[in-house]
């Protein structure tokens, strides 16, 4: 975890200073676009605090690097027995790789019984994470089973044509 608001720049700090020792790490943020009452559109974290990084092993070495840099909180769970990403969880945040870190703004088409078919965009592979749909402001919820309290987030949709 590391400071909210922070994470961009953390994320690039990290980078630059693992990138010689530890060149093949990775990090990840990952944002999601949403629109304010104006209509307005702009980003947010979808886990606020949270920074993802890809690494073959956690090595003390890699740890004390990052425990280094401003804003570093903690590795969840504990730093002295981090959580590895598994079963579930796993299959989920690889998903949130491949739809990049900027997720923009998904077409679904709903159908009855909160049913969603995502055409395109970053929500296509989420439709089992569904929560609930807020038709008014086109936002679905979904549950992530990467957060230990099992954490909500929402995604902006368009409605879509199916063509069948």
């Amino acid at each position: 975890m590391v400071k909210t608001g922070a994470e961009k720049s953390f994320k690039e700090r990290a980078t630059l200073a693992t990138k010689e020792l530890f060149p093949s790490v990775d990090f990840f943020f990952f944002q999601r676009t949403l629109r304010s009452n104006r209509g307005e559109y702009f980003e947010r974290p979808i886990f606020p605090g949270y920074i993802f990084f890809q690494i073959e092993e956690l090595t003390p070495e890699f740890f004390s690097i990052l425990k280094a840099q401003k804003d570093f909180y903690r590795i969840l769970r504990e730093n002295g027995d981090p959580t590895k990403i598994s079963g579930n969880a796993r299959e989920e945040l690889k998903l949130f790789i491949r739809n990049g870190e900027h997720w923009g703004v998904s077409k679904v088409k709903i159908l009855e019984g909160m049913k969603v078919i995502a055409v395109s965009g970053p929500f296509v592979g989420l439709e089992g994470l569904v929560y609930k749909i807020n038709r008014k402001k086109k936002q679905i919820t979904c549950i992530s089973s990467l957060a230990p309290d099992g954490k909500k987030f929402d995604l902006m949709y368009e409605d879509a044509e199916v063509q069948e």
